[in-house]
């Protein structure tokens, strides 16, 4: 039986530093998100490079991850408008089990309500439902619920969705801070660099970390220094540092390329872990 996957994806803000509209960086969110979605991420932290970034596109990053992140049926309700989400209708739809529902769907997500004394949900349907459990419910929080019929009406309970519900998406304000939080995890950690050493040549090693710890934590740097610019010397001999993309013909790749290439390398090799 394949084991659950664990990964955690670490990308600078200075990624949107290459755009030079919010068009163009919309987009480019969008492509980083179906990226971490396709492969099964369950962190996407986005880190402040204190080089080439800037502290308003972190904050735009945040906000239309959490966006897109938000199922198509809670949008209206839970997110207010604002500049930042001028060209969301352009992000490509994410199509996780969360987001893709019938109307008739008992599990799904929806948004806390208040009227009077009780708790209510905003589902999609045509009226909030009355939500029936109440412990650690907060206003305003989206819940994974499950609809049920009593005596002709329906209600709502807070119910665990089992299924893939996209990832958590975590600020980080500098590449220290992202550092010290994937070496707390216990994880293998993979710094994505062209000097770094083949992944075929690591390949068996990897596999074995994975049975031994189970998660990865990915980090990408920024398109204008990689990681060895980045980092301290001292992270130099730490983790795995590797060129998942070998024998590449174009001068750069670009971070959202990236991310396709190696999850989609590391699906592969969990899988292996996993079954052997």
């Amino acid at each position: 039986m394949t084991q659950k996957i664990r990964l955690s994806v670490y990308v600078p803000d200075s990624v949107l530093s290459e755009r030079t509209n919010l068009m163009s960086k919309t987009e480019k969110v969008g492509l980083i998100a179906r990226a971490a979605a396709i492969f099964g991420v369950e962190e996407l932290n986005i880190y402040h490079d204190d080089v080439h970034g800037k502290h308003e596109d972190l904050d735009l990053f945040y906000s239309l991850l959490k966006y897109i992140l938000t199922p198509p049926y809670l949008r209206k309700v839970a997110i207010p408008l604002k500049e930042d989400f001028k060209y969301v209708g352009m992000l490509p739809p994410l199509n996780i089990p969360s987001h893709v529902i019938t109307k008739n769907e008992e599990l799904r997500f929806g948004l806390v309500i208040v009227k009077g004394d009780k708790f209510y949900v905003e589902t999609g349907l045509e009226e909030p439902v009355e939500l029936k459990s109440k412990e650690n419910i907060e206003k305003g929080k989206i819940i994974p619920i499950k609809l049920y019929k009593e005596k002709g009406k329906i209600y709502a309970i807070k119910h665990p969705f089992p299924d893939y519900f996209g990832f958590e998406v975590i600020k980080l304000f500098n590449i220290k801070q992202a550092l010290d939080k994937a070496f707390q995890s216990n994880g293998s950690i993979i710094f994505t660099s062209r000097e770094g050493k083949p992944i075929s040549s690591e390949w068996e090693n990897l596999k074995k970390e994975f049975k031994d710890k189970r998660r990865f934590e990915i980090f990408f740097g920024s398109p204008k220094r990689g990681l060895e610019e980045m980092l301290e010397d001292k992270y130099k001999n730490m983790g795995f540092w590797l060129n998942m993309i070998e024998g590449q013909k174009v001068k750069t790749v670009r971070t959202e390329e990236a991310m396709f290439i190696c999850l989609g390398q590391l699906n592969t090799l969990i899988r292996q872990a996993c079954t052997s």
